[in-house]
């Protein structure tokens, strides 16, 4: 099961960003801090007026004083949103004390291994489930007679230099794969993305492409269709798929490869 504690956590600094984006606004506005605003009606016609709140009184506004009405009306509008991040920031914070969807797994890890021999768990623990997927067994697609193939530090074949880079950065990185395993796509059939990878954290899968050659046309071509494949079938970019190019004149690096794993996969 995924754990969404670190982004429950990103949630909230995320909005304790805005809430110091709020505060820092509201300083710029310091000279009109007294100052409110009081709308009515007239003729069916907006009218605006200036309030003292340490007075209440109130003063009518200017067509001129525009700007200045912006300017206080952003102002409060921004402080009720204060306000409601505030109360949401809270209430994020008290449930995170005591979230921990681990605790869940760690229910069947506590049995006697006897008992487990007769339970199903409701919750896969995370290297039980991890060890599962690895031990997917699949009908590799093969390499023609006398063609040369790139092997990675953990043995696995692969058809380029570039895919030996990133074969070789997920297991530096520890990221379990597969390599050219099939998918079914509707409208296409069986296709098989350069990888399959697993994020152990999360629990998350994607594919992996790497498109090599983009200078060539007919290349490009051919891949912007099988792009748009993925995508008819609900891979995107970024939410469980990864992409990868490079031409004659740019080349992939391992720089670019780690950047993708860290943001996706770890």
């Amino acid at each position: 099961m995924r754990n969404y504690k670190s982004d429950l956590e990103a949630q909230l600094k995320e909005i304790d960003e805005l809430i110091s984006k709020i505060d820092i606004n509201a300083t710029k506005q310091k000279d009109l801090s007294n100052c409110g605003i009081a709308i009515s009606k007239s003729n069916g016609q907006d009218q605006y007026y200036w309030v003292d709140r340490l007075t209440g009184r109130r003063k009518y506004a200017k067509k001129s004083d525009k700007e200045k009405l912006k300017r206080i009306a952003q102002r409060d509008y921004e402080m009720l949103v204060k306000k409601k991040f505030v109360c949401i920031r809270d209430a994020i914070s008290e449930f995170i004390k005591n979230y921990d969807i681990e605790e869940a797994e760690k229910v069947y890890l506590g049995i006697a291994d006897a008992r487990k021999k007769l339970v199903t768990p409701i919750i896969e623990p995370k290297a039980m489930s991890v060890g599962r997927w690895k031990s997917v067994v699949y009908e590799p697609m093969g390499f023609d007679e006398g063609i040369g193939g790139f092997y990675s530090n953990a043995g696995i074949r692969v058809r380029s230099k570039s895919e030996l880079i990133i074969a070789n950065m997920l297991e530096r990185e520890g990221i379990p794969y597969r390599y050219e395993y099939p998918i079914v796509l509707k409208s296409v059939g069986t296709v098989r993305p350069d990888f399959t990878c697993l994020n152990v954290r999360t629990g998350q899968e994607f594919i992996w492409e790497h498109f090599g050659m983009m200078d060539n046309i007919a290349y490009a071509n051919k891949n912007v269709s099988k792009i748009n494949a993925y995508e008819h079938n609900g891979y995107y970019s970024g939410k469980n798929m990864i992409m990868t190019f490079e031409t004659s004149q740019h080349a992939i690096s391992s720089y670019k490869v780690k950047a993708m794993i860290e943001q996706y996969l770890v």
